[in-house]
Order: structure tokens, then C-alpha cells, then sequence
């Protein structure tokens, strides 16, 4: 693209601008970002933050500079979480906000995301190809760019987040547990600890340090050696339960009493009861690759179920435009009307909390009816050359079954379903599957494994055998 070189355009995803930095997401890049941005925006004023990664603070006074050069007027938030930057950019009455993160990439990787008024994200269907258009045409910095953002006019969020979670939730009413918090020295543990202040039980901190280097584990919580530490403090602590953060702490997953791991639907199946009760009949969205557990639960309790696109952004747009009370994503991203639609990492806790409470049970307990009824397999990478016809080779593979083209393809049978979907971040197809009776995902991801083996060696018929 003109103006961009190769590596600086592929920069711009679906949802955000991501990458390795500072080349080629280099300081004169953000800087052009944050100009074509304030112009977008007319100016304005425009909220900024970042996490601890080492090359936010060069990044997001590049991106400030920029933001000034198109006339906007800057407000820093400083270190934040994001959740808690989309609600700085909603309580201020903001014209946009951007947030300095690669959330659970690797270290050497950054990245930026964008919003406009009342948070709402800019992504490939609402304006992000504009932005990268107008950045293409700017020319880069005639002068040398600040190395970090004076934070001595930064505007400290955390009082008035704080009260917003503690009247979200009936904090009053919460019974005292025992939560292991990992933070994977990411961005969650500062804010948690401000914003769990005052409220009973017994909070008990890991890796709450913040270091860009991420020495400790990956930034990923769905990835089970990430997990790992998390497992064994929880058992050690004789906790009721365990989170764990993504990098920039806008997702979170949790570790039952008994240190196993409960996915991000099934989370989503045990919190959307308690948003119906207090909103009959309202709308619950959910990305498509989740458990039947969801509309199930969603039915069960007189919600509208609604399957949705995977990923935050067309869950915003879902949400907004069904009024939906709650939606929540097997990544672990769960959003909240409450929250202006927006995901938030620590109402869930609150809300898992008193859900034991009120029902007098553990995770565990309330997890177990969902593991004895659905089978779930940990979602599979694989590496294709041709997205479109890898995912047609297995339509034609599997005929029958109920289907849905709404992301990639998602076909149901009587005793098992999958989804097979291409990535909006890396080059590759994502398969999850489930079984209604013990083995039949497993089957079936085998059935799915050899289709795709085949069509890379050229070998695959039209019903997928080899």
C-alpha cells in the first residue's frame, strides 16, 4: 500500500493494529496511526493508555503526538487494564480512546486498539481500513518523537471504576472466599487489588508485578501451561477458587476448588441465569463455537439465546443491537450491558462469587452437571494453504446435520457439532468440537484431522476419505 511498507500494512488486523515492535509497529508508525486517527475523529478528545509491555510507553507518546498533531486533545490514563481504559473512555464522555497492548502476544510483539464514543471498537467493518488508508498518506514525523508520556497530568481512573464494579455487583451480600488471582505479571493484578479492596474474603496474589518480559508464564489463559501454576496454588491454598488474566487483563479464566480449568462457555452457561433473572426474557450473546451448554442454560432460565461471530468487536455489534444483558466468548472475554457492552475482567469474579453464595455450592459442584452432559476438546490450530476450500473439503467430508455459515462453518449432529473457522489473527483454521456422549469429539476431531491430512497430500475424495 503507498505510504506503507508490506510488513506496516499487515500490521492491521481485524480487530486492532498488532505486531512485532518496534519494527515494523515502530514509534513513527504510531504516531502516523494516532494523526489519522484524530482526524477520523475531528479532533476531539481522545483518551490514551497502555499496559507494561517495554515498548508501550515510546508507542503511546508517539501515538499521543500524533493525536495532537491532528488536533485532538490528549488525556492519559497512564497503566491500565483495558477493560477499565473502555470505561475511562465511556465515564469521561470521550470522542475516542486508544489502548497501547498486543494483549497475550509474546513479548517482542504491541499493538493498538481503538475505540470512538461510548467505546465502541473500530475494526475491519467500521472504519480500521479507513485508518489505515488516511495513515498511508501521512507523512512520518519531521522531528523526533518523545521516548514516554508525562504522566503528571495522567488521570487516575481506579475510584470511579471501583465504585462502578462495587455497585454492579451486591458486594455486600458476597460471602467471604478464598480466590487465587494470577496475574502473569500483566496488567490485571494492580487494578484487582484497588477494586477488591473492602470486599470479604481472602484475595491471594500471583505474579502481580508488572514485567513486560512475562517472566513467569505466557500471557495466554487458554493455553493449559499457562495454567499450570495457577492449578497447583489453588490446590495448595485449599481455594475456592483460581483467575487468570490475559495480558492486558481484559479476559479471564477460571480454576475450580478442585484445580481444574472451567472453559469460557461453560462460564458463560453458570453467569447468564443470574443477568435473566434480573432482566426476563432478555437477549444472550455468545460466539458460536461454544458448548450447546449456553442456549440450553440461556432457554432454561427465559433468555433469547443468540449465536454470534467470534470475536469482541461483532460481539459489541451483537450485543448493542439485540440489548442483549450479557454475552460471553470460549476465550474468556464476557461483556456485560451494565458495562456499556463493553468486556470487563472483574465483575465475572464478582459474579462467580456469588453464585456460589447463592446456591451454597462450589465451582466445582456447579461445573460438574456441564462435564458429565458435554465433552469439549481444547480448541485445535492447523495450518492450511487455502482456508476456503480446506473448510469446503469438510462440509462435502460431513453431509446432514443442521449448518451454519455465520463464521467459517458449524454443523450439528444428534451426538456431536463442530465448528472449523478461519483465524482473524494468524494463518490458520481454528476446530473446536464437542460430544453429547463420551468419545464422540474425540472421534469426530480425528474424522476432521485425516479430511485436512488428505487434502494437503491431494488424496481427500469428495466425502473426505483417505
Amino acid at each position: 500500500m503507498e505510504g506503507l511498507t508490506r510488513a506496516e500494512a499487515a500490521l492491521f488486523k481485524a480487530y486492532d493494529i498488532r505486531g512485532a515492535a518496534p519494527r515494523p509497529l515502530s514509534p513513527a508508525l504510531a504516531f502516523r496511526v494516532g494523526r489519522a486517527f484524530a482526524e477520523r475523529r475531528r479532533g476531539g478528545r481522545v483518551g490514551i493508555g497502555r499496559d507494561m509491555r517495554l515498548t508501550s510507553p515510546a508507542l503511546a507518546a508517539a501515538f499521543a503526538a500524533g493525536l495532537r498533531s491532528g488536533g485532538a486533545s490528549v488525556t492519559n490514563f497512564g497503566l491500565l487494564p483495558t477493560d477499565a481504559m473502555w470505561f475511562a473512555v465511556r465515564a469521561e464522555g470521550l470522542d475516542g480512546g486508544a489502548m497501547i497492548t498486543a494483549s497475550h502476544n509474546p513479548p517482542g510483539d504491541n499493538g493498538i486498539k481503538l475505540v470512538e464514543r461510548d467505546a465502541t471498537p473500530v475494526f475491519e467493518e467500521n472504519g480500521l481500513p479507513a485508518v489505515r488508508r488516511s495513515t498511508s498518506r501521512i507523512a512520518p514525523p519531521a522531528a523526533a518523537l518523545p521516548n514516554f508520556l508525562d504522566d503528571t497530568g495522567q488521570r487516575d481512573i481506579s475510584a470511579e471504576y471501583r465504585a462502578f464494579l462495587h455497585q454492579a455487583a451486591p458486594v455486600g451480600a458476597l460471602p467471604p472466599l478464598r480466590v487465587v488471582l494470577d496475574a502473569g505479571n500483566g496488567m490485571g493484578g494492580r487494578m484487582a487489588e484497588k477494586v477488591l479492596a473492602g470486599i470479604p474474603g481472602d484475595f491471594i496474589p500471583m505474579f502481580f508485578e508488572r514485567d513486560g518480559s512475562f517472566p513467569n508464564h505466557g500471557g495466554n489463559p487458554l493455553d493449559p501451561a499457562n495454567r499450570r501454576q495457577l492449578i497447583r496454588r489453588v490446590l495448595a491454598e485449599k481455594a475456592d477458587f483460581g483467575v487468570l488474566w490475559d495480558g492486558d487483563a481484559d479476559r479471564c479464566a477460571f480454576v475450580d476448588d478442585r484445580g481444574m480449568f472451567v472453559p469460557g462457555d461453560f462460564t458463560t452457561a453458570l453467569l447468564a441465569p443470574r443477568e435473566i433473572a434480573h432482566a426476563p426474557g432478555a437477549a444472550i450473546v455468545f460466539d458460536l463455537r461454544s458448548s450447546r451448554a449456553v442456549p440450553e442454560a440461556v432457554e432454561r432460565a427465559g433468555g433469547r439465546p443468540c449465536p454470534n461471530r467470534v470475536g469482541h468487536a461483532f460481539m459489541k455489534q451483537r450485543m448493542r443491537k439485540e440489548r442483549a444483558v450479557f454475552g460471553g466468548e470460549l476465550s474468556g472475554h464476557f461483556y456485560f450491558r451494565a458495562a456499556g457492552y463493553a468486556d470487563n475482567a472483574l465483575l465475572p469474579i464478582l459474579r462467580v462469587i456469588e453464585r456460589i453464595g447463592s446456591t451454597g455450592r462450589t465451582l466445582s459442584e456447579l461445573a460438574e452437571p456441564l462435564r458429565r452432559r458435554y465433552f469439549n476438546l481444547d480448541e485445535t490450530s492447523i495450518r492450511v494453504s487455502h482456508a476456503g476450500k480446506s473448510v469446503e473439503a469438510v462440509r462435502k467430508a460431513f453431509p446432514g446435520g443442521s449448518g451454519s455459515r455465520l463464521d467459517g462453518l458449524t454443523v450439528d449432529f444428534p451426538d456431536w457439532r463442530f465448528t472449523l473457522r478461519p483465524s482473524h489473527t494468524e494463518p490458520v483454521l481454528r476446530l473446536t468440537v464437542e460430544g453429547f456422549r463420551k468419545g464422540c469429539a474425540e472421534r469426530g476431531r480425528e474424522r476432521i484431522l485425516e479430511v485436512l491430512s488428505g487434502l494437503r497430500r491431494g488424496t481427500a475424495d469428495a466425502r473426505g476419505k483417505v
